[in-house]
């Protein structure tokens, strides 16, 4: 019957939680089992136990006996290391006559390793060393502590469950089991303790037996082995610790029950007082659009910590900062950091937001993206020549596209689309601005041609050129050097084109390009210090007035102004030989104004380009030797 009781005990006590007493002979447990935990750190525990029973040596006398822990002594020097020591030996009152009796029989010394950091589960591993003396008085009569201890040293392995890190009113769970070295005796147990305040509530179950009996022998199989169960209490008041407990013998080789009275004193020592602290948080972002950076946060001084920000939000949080007036710094890759003294109180809330400026300076480039001809938004790359900006792509729904971080300057931007034409745009980022950029892409199926040639305006020879776009940005042309003729496909649409030639004025045009169809233009230069004659105007005799037929050629003159808008010209004015000098003179002045005022009021051409002088004949005749028309 007692075996059964044995298997049901081991199987149901399970779990508790110990709060600074030591078990019998030292290491923080309950009586018998240990705990996988030590001693807080930094205090000296010390405890005298006593297992008492009664015992009756006569007919009417009742002796007070059992094994005395006296002076025993835990000390942790670490969280995980644990010292501990008693000296042991049996006490006996007689009552008939009062009498009192201490059989001195030797020391324990002892060690725990613990695993303290796991959450719930606690792991330990701990020594005995038992210096029992060679000889004391019941060393013949009754043995080692009444054979209530097993003689000998020791190890046991220990496990602690603290279910306590989980709800503060659930217990925690121990176990043990442990050899002598010598091999001869084995030690099973398992706790379970109620924690509280001021009273602890825990029952403890254990069995020893021969290590040849086997695991089996610690439950009763086979064997007869030493098991107890025991309920027991703890009232702690203050510094000072009452326990008490009944251990209930399961088995005929230990006695029906002793009663366990015990003192703890737990003395710690002073330490010195907690080091304020204080919390810090805050943001991290950009100076100029106010977006979120990925940044860490320093503190300066031998106390300082460091924490980084939330990539997502920028924001930033630390736990424990220390108190005063600190310097916070915040850093992030291609930023200019930023440091700020900020005055941290004991349990106080510091908060700062950091405005971080780039190295670079850079803007943002925003804008759309859409059909040239319907409108319609495009899905498009938009890449930035020359930089390591990543290409971003336009929303398919609404064409839109935005990029920061582009570097301010001119900034070169390529536009592609599958089946249109690529567009490419230079614009002036300005720092810290968003610049706008709408670019119309051309369907490939939407193009025309332009085609012409370039030729010397005096010879008509073929001039090597190059045309340049003015509005947009695409890749100038180039022509035959020979023949000055040139063809280039285009998106249908409008241009605007500037011809360039070495020696020669530059000349701007205007042209259409309709799908399906050739534009076809012919650019006529003029060299610098051309000196072109004016075929075809005629003045009345001896007057400044233009005839009618003179028309045609002076639109012509207008034209070539038009076309080469950089040029100034001086209109020279000639007379024949007919009449005085002076009056030759202002005569061929007069034409030349005539002219002048022709090309000002029906050309439309700037007066500012326009210079107007009279020669006589003299020059005239140098130039040409044909009579020049009167």
């Amino acid at each position: 019957m007692k075996r059964t009781i044995v298997l049901v005990v081991q199987a149901t006590v399970l779990a508790g939680i110990v709060f600074g007493d030591p078990a019998l002979g030292g290491g923080r447990g309950l009586f018998r089992v240990q705990d996988a935990r030590v001693e807080e750190d930094g205090a000296l525990v010390f405890a005298n136990r006593w297992m008492v029973r009664r015992i009756y040596p006569g007919p009417d006398a009742i002796n007070y006996r059992g094994p005395l822990y006296g002076l025993e002594m835990n000390y942790a020097p670490f969280p995980f290391i644990e010292m501990f020591g008693s000296l042991i030996g049996v006490l006996d009152i007689g009552t008939s006559p009062w009498s009192t009796y201490y059989d001195w029989q030797g020391h324990l010394l002892g060690a725990k390793l613990s695993v303290p950091w796991l959450p719930v589960v606690k792991l330990a591993a701990s020594g005995h060393l038992v210096g029992e003396k060679a000889e004391y008085t019941f060393k013949e009569s009754s043995g080692f502590l009444d054979g209530l201890r097993p003689a000998g040293n020791s190890w046991r392995a220990i496990a602690s469950l603290r279910f306590w890190e989980l709800y503060k009113t659930l217990p925690t769970l121990m176990f043990n089991y442990g050899r002598t070295f010598d091999g001869s005796s084995a030690f099973a147990g398992t706790g379970i303790e109620m924690a509280s305040n001021a009273v602890d509530l825990f029952i403890e179950a254990s069995s020893e037996a021969p290590v040849s009996a086997g695991f089996t022998g610690l439950v009763g199989k086979d064997c007869t082995p030493k098991a107890r169960i025991t309920p027991g209490a703890r009232i702690k008041m203050g510094v000072f610790h009452l326990n008490g407990g009944v251990e209930i013998g399961l088995t005929d080789s230990v006695p029906d029950y002793e009663a366990i009275l015990g003192i703890t004193f737990v003395s710690p020592f002073p330490k010195p007082p907690p080091r304020p602290w204080g919390r810090l948080a805050g943001k991290v972002q950009d100076a100029r659009t106010g977006l979120p950076l990925a940044a860490v946060v320093s503190l300066s001084g031998a106390r300082g910590g460091r924490v980084s920000t939330d990539p997502r939000t920028g924001v930033f949080f630390m736990q424990r900062a220390p108190v005063g007036v600190i310097v916070a710094e915040a850093s992030a890759e291609g930023y200019i950091p930023e440091a700020v003294p900020l005055v941290v109180t004991d349990k106080g809330f510091a908060t700062y937001t950091f405005n971080l400026k780039p190295l670079v300076p850079y803007g943002t480039v925003a804008g759309r993206i859409y059909d040239k001809y319907s409108g319609k938004p495009l899905e498009a790359a938009v890449s930035f020549v020359g930089t390591e900006l990543p290409a971003v792509t336009s929303n398919a729904l609404t064409g839109f596209f935005r990029s920061d971080r582009v570097p301010a300057g001119f900034v070169q931007i390529k536009v592609e689309k599958e089946g249109y034409f690529p567009e490419e745009q230079v614009l002036e980022v300005e720092d810290g601005e968003v610049t706008k950029l709408e670019v119309a892409l051309a369907p490939l199926d939407m193009k025309g041609y332009f085609a012409g040639k370039v030729v010397d305006k005096k010879t008509g020879a073929g001039v090597a050129a190059t045309i340049s776009f003015v509005s947009v940005k695409r890749p100038a042309l180039g022509n035959n050097p020979q023949t000055g003729e040139f063809l280039s496909e285009l998106p249908a649409g409008s241009y605007e084109v500037k011809v360039e030639a070495e020696g020669y004025l530059p000349q701007t045009s205007t042209f259409e390009v309709s799908k399906a169809e050739t534009t076809y233009r012919v650019y006529e230069l003029v060299s610098r210090g051309m000196v072109i004659t004016l075929k075809g105007v005629y003045f009345e005799f001896g007057k400044a007035t233009l005839r009618t037929e003179s028309y045609p050629a002076l639109m012509e003159a207008a034209q070539i102004l038009k076309d080469n808008p950089d040029i100034r010209v001086e209109i020279q004015g000639h007379t024949c030989n007919i009449g005085s000098d002076k009056a030759n003179q202002l005569l061929s002045e007069k034409r030349a104004y005539a002219v002048m005022n022709f090309l000002v009021q029906y050309g439309g051409i700037n007066p500012q380009r326009l210079t107007a002088k009279g020669y006589r004949l003299e020059r005239h005749r140098r130039r040409t030797p044909v009579e020049p028309p009167r």
